[in-house]
């Protein structure tokens, strides 16, 4: 009974460090390729951080979309380089299954004004790129109807 609670102990440790796998960080030149390639379908980038309470709240409506094959997602948490750990723990509780980054770059200023030259550095954010390019940039939380909503608005475009 006792190796049977090690080997459980065991699993759940083990299982940790598998998503602290699934979330890897990267620098900006990682980020400008996932922003530039071109894709038959919406793209959608959310900028994010686990202190940042409306992010969380607006993690699981964009994961649905990407689960249920409606957009391209992709989360980049800006927390700081060494919360990467605590970053892959939140993902894995919120069950995430969208790619996640953790952006690593000590200045904002480097990537602010890459994404959209309007955003103030404020999270929630943003960024849908539709199949022919265009980019739609939002400095807002999204409850599921809104996400929806923006959605079909962009996917006549």
């Amino acid at each position: 009974m006792k190796a049977f609670f090690i080997a459980i102990i065991l699993c759940i440790g083990l299982s940790s460090q598998a998503a602290a796998q699934d979330v890897k960080a990267i620098k900006l030149p990682e980020l400008d390729k996932l922003i530039s390639e071109s894709s038959d379908e919406l793209r959608i980038i959310n900028f994010w951080a686990s202190w940042c309470g409306p992010c969380i709240k607006e993690m699981p409506h964009f994961d649905k979309l990407h689960t249920e094959n409606k957009a391209e997602v992709y989360f980049i948490s800006l927390d700081f380089p060494r919360q990467l750990e605590k970053v892959a723990k939140l993902v894995a509780k919120k069950e995430i299954k969208a790619p996640t980054y953790l952006l690593d770059e000590k200045d904002a200023d480097q990537y602010i004004q890459k994404i959209d030259n309007n955003w103030s550095g404020a999270i929630p954010a943003t960024l849908f790129i539709t199949p022919s390019g265009k980019r739609y940039f939002y400095e807002s939380a999204f409850t599921e109807e809104e996400l929806n909503a923006t959605i079909e608005k962009l996917s006549t475009k």
